[in-house]
């Protein structure tokens, strides 16, 4: 049971690897279900895993490559492990999100390695629970893109300084602080200079305010910049190398412009973006966070040397929280760093305040998540039956189940709310079933994916055959026919640099290679639209109409799906004909 953990708590190598062996099995089992269930999500999925596929295609493991456009935006890392999932599993979802998975699994262990040194095996369990069982991040775990990698890393990093600085001196310390550089290093190769800047600003922090600077002595600061230069330096090299104008384009314009110029990149949201994020994304557990910071402020106001890890916790959440909160651009998975911080500040103050339910903070937290749980069940019901909210009905179920669930939760929380363990078991329980229910419904929710159409075409496509997208580029459609495609654009548009869209996104990477044989203008499209060769075309289903008066002959529609069309220049079966306008 939980609560006898901390009595029982062992230092014991067996203890430790029991615990370490069943958070991984258990971890191993939840996030595995319903893995590759869906297709693609687009554009992120679509995008990076077909980097990872024309990795191995061409064979050239420096340049990433997009639609066979040089790809520099980000490092190499993600799709090096993206590529060998595909080696050893094939190309299909499952692999493509393996990696995604596994890392936010050795994350959690890094999490209950902190807690368990740092506080007591209770708090480190509770941490990893937490964590692990958080929406955003679970669901994060489940997405093939560069976010929770990063992520990890960058919470990894922490953690092995975390530990570092209050081990004993000897060989565990050392390795903890080699640890620090190989994880930063790996961030840095994984996203750029936030791989470093954040944990800098982290730890530098904490140091300044506890002027805990002959930490320094011990770092081992020159095998660090070894191991860092060793570990990213080659790859950033040979980029360079391969493709001249990389550095500028990388450190410049990826890196600095974006964070610090007004530019305009998608997703330009105020700053206090996150705060809803982080609510929704850690619940159920966020409902006990204000508390906990609130409590920690107060112990650290004291005295801040009695209450160093906390001060650590707190400066890692809330540097890292404003950090992201500064540019104008934002996704919501930037935000995941912090989320290894507010599972062990939670899980603390779980522990702390154990055997004491009079708490003010445990009975508000349980209050509000009460009536939030109704408030939910309510919403999941209702929606369907408003038409405004225009509800796939296959959502329904789901919905259904979700209402049902929290309607339970709240409940049981309000009755049980006298046994803390109770109440965790039941938040523990609602939080696994939803994010389940949600991994579950994505094959519904997925209503952008190519795959129906792009599954349809390999059985009529022959090797000589055109594909072409029409005025959009669909980001999952190479990876699914495993080709790449030529897209038609107006690719000299003045204003291609001031929007941050996939037009720029493969613009940004033409002057690296000559792309005029398959990023084409409409004169060159029309061209070979009435030539000899066989060409399947992609369009949204608003370009028909004008598409077809440009025509001037026959279209054969193929086949459409939601609102994506396939059509060709010539026959695969009469009935498929459009007449011109």
């Amino acid at each position: 049971m939980l609560s006898d953990l901390k009595t029982r708590d062992s230092s014991s190598f067996s203890s430790w690897l029991i615990d370490i062996a069943g958070i991984f099995v258990l971890l191993g089992v939840f996030y595995a279900l319903w893995l590759g269930s869906h297709p693609l999500f687009t554009p992120d999925e679509g995008r990076y895993s077909e980097v990872a596929r024309e990795m191995i295609a061409t064979g050239d493991y420096i340049t990433p490559r997009l639609n066979g456009v040089a790809f520099l935006d980000k490092p190499i890392l993600y799709y090096w492990l993206q590529a060998s999932a595909i080696k050893l599993f094939g190309l299909k979802e499952s692999a493509l999100r393996l990696w995604p998975a596994l890392i936010g699994i050795l994350n959690c262990l890094f999490v209950y390695l902190a807690g368990r040194q740092l506080f007591n095996r209770r708090t480190a369990i509770l941490a990893t629970l937490c964590l692990a069982t958080s929406p955003l991040y679970y669901g994060a775990a489940h997405y093939a893109n560069l976010d929770l990698e990063v992520a990890s890393f960058i919470s990894m990093t922490l953690l092995c300084f975390f530990m570092a600085s209050q081990a004993k001196p000897g060989r565990l310390r050392t390795i903890l602080f080699l640890g620090v550089y190989v994880f930063a290093s790996l961030a840095s190769l994984t996203k750029g200079l936030i791989g470093i800047v954040l944990p800098g600003l982290v730890v530098g922090s904490w140091i300044l305010l506890l002027n805990r600077w002959s930490l320094l002595k011990y770092a081992r600061l020159f095998s660090g910049i070894f191991i860092f230069v060793c570990i990213t330096v080659p790859w950033y090299v040979l980029a360079q190398l391969n493709n001249p104008q990389f550095f500028h384009f990388f450190f410049v314009t990826q890196q600095f412009s974006r964070f610090l110029t007004m530019d305009k990149f998608n997703n330009q949201t105020a700053m206090w973006f996150y705060l809803p994020i982080v609510i929704a994304g850690f619940f159920p557990w966020a409902m006990f966070l204000p508390q906990a910071i609130l409590e920690n402020l107060r112990n650290i106001w004291k005295n801040r040397e009695a209450h160093s890890k906390e001060l650590f916790l707190l400066l890692w959440v809330c540097l890292i929280f404003i950090f992201f909160s500064i540019p104008r651009s934002k996704t919501i998975g930037y935000i995941l760093p912090i989320f290894p911080g507010l599972a062990l500040i939670t899980a603390n103050y779980f522990d702390i305040h154990w055997n004491n339910l009079k708490n003010w903070g445990i009975k508000f937290a349980m209050m509000i998540y009460t009536i939030l749980a109704i408030a939910i069940c309510i919403a999941c019901l209702l929606a369907p039956h408003l038409k405004s909210l225009n509800i796939d009905k296959n959502l329904t179920p789901y919905l259904m189940f979700s209402g049902i669930l929290f309607l339970m939760s709240g409940l049981s929380v309000f009755f049980l709310r006298h046994s803390f363990t109770k109440v965790l078991i039941i938040l523990l329980i609602t939080a696994s079933l939803f994010s389940l229910t949600i991994n579950a419904s994505c094959n519904t929710l997925n209503q952008k994916t190519i795959k129906p159409l792009a599954l349809y075409l390999k059985t009529v496509i022959q090797p000589n055959d055109q594909v072409i997208t029409y005025y959009k580029y669909y980001q999952d459609l190479p990876i699914y026919l495993e080709r790449r495609i030529t897209i038609v654009a107006d690719w000299s548009a003045s204003d291609i640099p001031q929007y941050d869209n996939w037009v720029r996104e493969l613009w940004y990477g033409m002057p690296f290679q000559d792309t005029s044989g398959w990023l084409i203008y409409e004169k060159d499209f029309w061209q070979r639209w009435h030539g000899k060769q066989h060409l399947f075309v992609f369009m949204n289903e608003n370009y028909l109409e004008n598409f077809q008066q440009k025509a001037h002959g026959k279209i054969y529609q193929l086949n459409k799906f939601n609102d994506i069309i396939l059509v060709s220049n010539q026959p695969i079966n009469e009935k498929s004909t459009i007449s011109p306008k």
